[in-house]
């Protein structure tokens, strides 16, 4: 009876085991890769972003290499919570694949969901990706766009509302903002939630 009992558990933690390691492969398209050196070492370092074209909400993983002095990649983030997918619930909700680029060692992420596009700017510092800018322009259906700019590093919040086709802005907001400590790349989305 013991023996039986210990052949079942094994047998479930497999295919417990087996399920978790299958969804973790499901993450095989290819959708964006950016390189460029991120933590000022004078390698190339690289980011990319897969789908997991198994799972009808498509989720999108986000995983940041640094490239080593021999030459091999080591992992510094993988996650599948830190993109929105494109079928949350199986149907589009209208989120963009984000397009990615690393520019003078800034991690840089756009990403457009509706009428709003965003970009952000990470820079590794402290041993993580802190966001250091955000910029969201959005547009009101009509004859109007906002574009805010939070600069975390200033500590000042640009709010500039525009007319479509012209250059004087409607209406131009400047506040001083505070955020102690930086949010990072890991906690993005809480932290977006706090903007809302």
């Amino acid at each position: 009876m013991k023996n039986i009992v210990l052949i079942v558990f094994i047998f479930t933690g497999m295919i417990t085991y087996s399920q978790q390691k299958e969804k973790q492969n499901h993450f095989t398209v290819l959708v964006r890769e950016a390189e460029g050196d991120l933590n000022k070492d004078g390698l190339m370092d690289k980011v990319t972003v897969s789908m997991d074209t198994v799972d009808a909400s498509q989720p999108l993983k986000l995983e940041i290499f640094f490239l080593q002095p021999d030459h091999q990649f080591k992992i510094i983030i993988s996650s599948a919570d830190i993109l929105d997918s494109q079928y949350p619930n199986g149907k589009y909700g209208g989120n963009q694949i984000p397009d990615i680029s690393i520019e003078d060692g800034y991690f840089i992420l756009y990403s457009e969901i509706k009428n709003v596009h965003n970009q952000y700017k990470f820079l590794f510092r402290n041993g993580k990706f802190e966001l250091v800018k955000l910029s969201k322009v959005s547009w009101d259906g009509k004859n109007t766009t906002t574009e805010t700019e939070f600069d975390f590093i200033k500590g000042k919040r640009t709010e500039i509302a525009q007319a479509l086709g012209s250059e004087k802005p409607i209406r131009k907001d400047e506040q001083k903002i505070s955020i102690k400590p930086l949010p990072d790349l890991q906690n993005l989305k809480t932290f977006e939630n706090r903007l809302k």
